[in-house]
């Protein structure tokens, strides 16, 4: 969510340090180099449902929509006619950096759901844009609100004086609300998840610090959340997984916060640190570190060609390694 949307309280200035020093901040090598170990999704088929459109469509899947226009030879205006059947390939590799909670990964514009060590699903969002990025940290939910009013923060009716709107101090609950019909407050200052106003927004880096979600998809999550629940926000563009089964996937989204990283070096970092630069076709890697298109490819040597190997459904619920 917007900063400025958060619900019967005010909060204190963020201390956006990234933004404010105009510099690409740069990350500790040990905060990227984890290698995760499940993969899940898959090539699939989707029939297009009465007014669904391309976007909604890739919201709901998780994946880019001018991904799916592509897959699917769409061409402009990118219209979708019920019946349709598109192809689309949902493999990702699941951030397991808790086993129960919300892990939220900035650059993928994600939100995955753990329950007792099990992988329940994952969300489509928006974040924080640029000049005001979203924080990452270790967090938990503070608090929870169905219907929430809207009290603006000074910062956001300075802003909206500045360009020359009508300065608003309380919205009440209602169409014209951006926080939607819910919201769930996170220990971080002013940063809480909620529904919206304006679904089209998720999918973007547009927010002011919060984090907005699809309004059935929070909807959904609100009562499976309970207050004191973990909520771990990490800035991974770039993610490597060994599954149990021994095969090597590469999944690159864009880096939207500018923050120092060479893609390619990085990638040999992670496969010398666990000793798997023989067991990676590197011919394959420059390709998918180009497209950043969010999709998790085996780069397994000796695979098939990305995208054709198919991983376990997105919508199974899958044990984190180890917690049998």
């Amino acid at each position: 969510m917007d900063r400025r949307l958060a619900p019967l309280v005010l909060f204190p200035t963020l201390l956006l340090t990234l933004a404010a020093a105009g510099a690409a901040p740069k990350a500790s090598s040990t905060e990227w180099s984890s290698l995760y170990h499940q993969v899940a999704g898959g090539e699939e088929q989707c029939q297009v449902s009465r007014g669904e459109n391309l976007t909604t469509l890739a919201l709901r899947k998780g994946v880019k929509w001018q991904w799916l226009a592509a897959r699917n030879d769409i061409k402009k205006p990118f219209r979708l006619k019920p019946g349709m059947v598109l192809k689309i390939n949902t493999t990702h590799i699941v951030p397991a950096e808790i086993d129960n909670g919300l892990v939220i990964n900035l650059p993928e514009l994600m939100l995955y759901y753990f329950r007792d060590g099990v992988y329940q699903r994952r969300y489509s969002l928006a974040v924080g844009k640029r000049t005001w990025p979203t924080p990452t940290g270790d967090y938990a939910i503070q608090n929870k609100t169905r219907n929430p009013t809207w009290v603006v923060p000074p910062s956001i009716q300075e802003e909206m004086a500045e360009q020359g709107r009508e300065v608003i101090e309380k919205v009440p609950p209602g169409p014209k609300n951006p926080l939607g019909a819910y919201w769930m407050g996170t220990s971080a200052p002013g940063v809480g998840l909620h529904a919206t106003n304006i679904p089209w927004s998720v999918g973007h880096f547009v927010s002011h610090g919060c984090v907005r979600m699809l309004p059935d998809d929070i909807a959904e999550l609100y009562p499976q959340v309970a207050i004191g629940t973990p909520v771990k926000i990490i800035y991974r563009p770039i993610k490597m997984a060994l599954t149990p089964q021994g095969r090597i996937y590469l999944e690159v989204h864009p880096n939207i916060y500018r923050h120092e990283l060479d893609p390619k070096s990085w990638v040999e970092e992670v496969a010398r640190l666990h000793r798997l630069q023989d067991r990676i076709d590197w011919d394959r890697v420059p390709t998918i570190l180009k497209a950043k298109d969010g999709i998790a490819y085996d780069v397994t040597r000796g695979a098939e060609a990305p995208g054709t190997r198919t991983a376990q459904s997105q919508g199974t619920p899958q044990k984190k390694p180890g917690s049998e």
